[in-house]
């Protein structure tokens, strides 16, 4: 029993380490989560000072070896990768006001950081993005934005000066508005940006309202109207239920009565829901790869139905659920009025705190909710166009968008080079696609819906991918090729080579964008690389094994597609009054489910059935205990009513598991 207790501490601690991206004996090391995979000479290096990275600088040129600085590495993309020295700029931590209302900060600090002091001040930020754990320095690095074209958009356009070491090794500052254009979103290439100024305003509050409105807004114009004239605003879309819910922010002064906060877009979850949201995933992924219909129907019918609960999270209060909207002690509330930075800015932890374990979706260890984030800038006139293809793609292959469904978020036009704004009002399309437990074998369902998308997008539309999301094959040569602007690509080169002409910080990401080159860091454990869009599928090994490498009716893009796809089926959400408890749904309704669909099917497809939800949802000490027994049960299996017992015991058992656990 002690050797079992020590190989299952090993397997567990093993898993995270690789699900964190760090990778035991080795100097690799990754974004939040495994992806990419970056293979450095040296180890990271952790800076305190402008003095310390200039030595970084100059001993990598001594070395002959190359330099990349990053942050909170919160980028899935090799943006992040060198093959020479790493340097972690968290330390660099430095914050001061100026007499001319700008401010200026160290690298490192990140952006619930930046906005905490200016408010020492009675200052803020036109504009945040929507996460604030990032650091200032890799935020305006790729871009990182919020949702408005009233105002400046970005932190990026925000900028009003930075301070870098550059090629050389020396220290410079930079201000020019010519260069600028080069510098606000600087991509890692051009410099290590030590300290960041940035423009501020006078301390405001916003109002925050959600509500739902059909999905015609996103087709009659109205949606574009509403961005152009908001202060902020986005949209979720549900393209099952044909609604958009609608997060307004409307800008107010700072003595309206109200402190509250918000969880918006990359939100929290307690242990409870992160645990049994991942067991219940694997179910329904499982049940879509059957070659029962009744079972693949049961497993997208799950899905829609934690599509369900996550659009109603985000307009009423749903138990189990961090609210969106939230008082200070954690209420629901819904409009709701707050200081600005705390109603732009999701803020979350990395490891689980209080009784219920609240941490990021991502910081619950085996139970984490894994996701590749998939953002995509389209021009705002085309915005009503996409939306027609997007409802043409899933009536042809059933697609879910279980966590938040399509966000849209909006840009004015820019003029920084690297924007993916640039030259154009913009909307941004965003979705989740949730990653498989074992991700490396086993496709999520909805693979041929996304990847439709995600290639009109890329390929038909003119999108242009946010440089640190989305899969690596969206930032190849050739994607890269049909994304920049051409003028701009070469103004940014120029501003490159001024700064860093032996190529100092060059990388592989750096190397596509100069046209130098053609490597991506992809993770080397990939085994089919179009189900984590590492490429696009060319024959069917680029696939997992229950799928073929194929194309939808009507569309060019070859993309992988489940062998035994059902046709797509409306889901009746008014099964399913609010609120919803999705807890008593799963623990008590989905076992049954499983075995009234089981009975429906023949005996070879139910066995085969058994056989894909095992490994998915058995948790370590499970598989230990059954895999000696396992044999001996399989044998005794004569009738389909005895596979039906089978599995309905499992999977009745996993999730009982699951909520003694959170009981203790």
């Amino acid at each position: 029993m002690k050797s079992m207790r020590s190989f299952q501490y090993i397997f567990l601690v093993t898993n995270f380490l690789l699900r964190v991206g760090i990778t035991m004996a080795t100097k690799e090391y990754s974004s939040y989560r495994r992806y990419p995979v970056c293979k450095p000479i040296a180890s990271i290096r952790y800076p305190k000072n402008t003095d310390d990275v200039v030595g970084i600088v100059k001993e990598a040129i001594s070395k002959g070896l190359k330099v990349k600085a990053f942050g909170s590495r919160h980028s899935q993309t090799d943006i992040i990768c060198t093959e020479g020295i790493p340097v972690d700029m968290t330390g660099l931590r430095a914050a001061r006001m100026n007499d001319d209302d700008t401010a200026t900060f160290g690298a490192g600090l990140n952006v619930h950081e930046i906005t905490s002091f200016l408010r020492l001040y009675d200052r803020g930020l036109e504009n945040l993005p929507c996460f604030g754990n990032i650091t200032i320095g890799g935020a305006i690095g790729t871009g990182a934005h919020g949702s408005t074209i009233k105002y400046r958009d970005s932190l990026s356009a925000q900028v009003a000066g930075v301070k870098i070491v550059d090629g050389m090794g020396e220290i410079k500052t930079i201000t020019d508005p010519t260069e600028l254009k080069a510098f606000r979103i600087h991509l890692g290439l051009l410099g290590i940006v030590v300290e960041v100024t940035l423009n501020t305003v006078e301390l405001y509050k916003t109002l925050a309202h959600n509500y739902v409105v059909p999905d015609d807004i996103l087709t009659n114009g109205v949606a574009a109207d509403m961005a152009r004239n908001a202060d902020q605003v986005s949209l979720y879309w549900f393209p099952e239920f044909n609604e958009v819910v609608v997060a307004n922010w409307t800008v107010i002064d700072k003595e309206t009565p109200g402190t509250d906060k918000t969880n918006y877009f990359a939100p929290s979850a307690y242990s409870n829901l992160a645990l049994v949201a991942s067991l219940a995933k694997e179910i329904a992924f499982s049940l879509m790869e059957s070659n029962c219909a009744v079972a693949n129907t049961l497993g997208y019918t799950l899905l829609h139905v934690f599509e369900y609960v996550m659009e109603l999270a985000l307009l009423i209060p749903v138990p189990d659920f961090i609210p969106i909207y939230s008082t200070q002690k954690g209420l629901f509330k819904n409009p709701s009025v707050g200081y600005y930075n705390e109603m732009f800015t999701t803020i979350c932890y990395d490891e689980p705190k209080g009784t219920l374990g609240s941490a990021c979706s991502w910081s619950h260890g085996v139970n984490s909710v894994l996701i590749l984030d998939n953002e995509f800038n389209l021009d705002l006139r085309r915005l009503g166009e996409f939306t027609k293809v997007v409802k043409d793609i899933i009536k042809k292959t059933p697609t879910v968008f279980p966590i938040n469904g399509i966000h849209i978020r909006f840009s004015g036009k820019s003029d920084i080079y690297m924007s993916t704004s640039y030259g154009r009002q913009s909307a941004h399309v965003e979705f989740f696609a949730w990653k498989r437990d074992d991700e490396y074998k086993r496709a999520m369902g909805s693979s041929a819906g996304y990847q439709t998308i995600l290639q009109t997008l890329a390929k038909d539309f003119g999108a242009r991918s946010h440089w640190g999301k989305s899969g690596l094959v969206y930032h190849n040569r050739e994607m890269l090729d049909m994304k920049l602007d051409e003028t701009a690509r070469r103004k940014f080169i120029g501003v490159m080579s001024k700064y860093d002409p032996n190529e100092v910080f060059m990388n592989n990401f750096g190397r596509r964008l100069k046209r130098t080159g053609t490597k991506i860091d992809t993770d080397p454990l990939t085994k089919h690389c179009a189900i984590l869009d590492n490429c696009f599928c060319s024959n069917n090994s680029d696939c997992a094994a229950n799928q073929i490498c194929s194309q939808l009716s009507g569309y060019f893009h070859k993309v992988c597609k489940t062998r035994n796809e059902v046709s797509p089926v409306r889901f009746d959400k008014s099964i399913l009054p609010p609120p919803f408890r999705i807890f008593p749904f799963l623990v008590s309704e989905v076992p049954t489910l499983v075995k009234s669909v089981l009975s429906n099917c023949s005996l070879t497809d139910a066995i085969g059935t058994v056989g894909l939800l095992l490994p998915g949802i058995l948790p370590v000490e499970k598989v230990l205990e059954t895999a000696g027994t396992l044999g001996k049960k399989l044998g005794e299996i004569r009738s389909l009513g005895d596979v039906v017992g089978a599995v309905g015991e499992v999977v009745d058992g996993v999730l009982h598991i699951g909520t003694g656990k959170l009981g203790n």
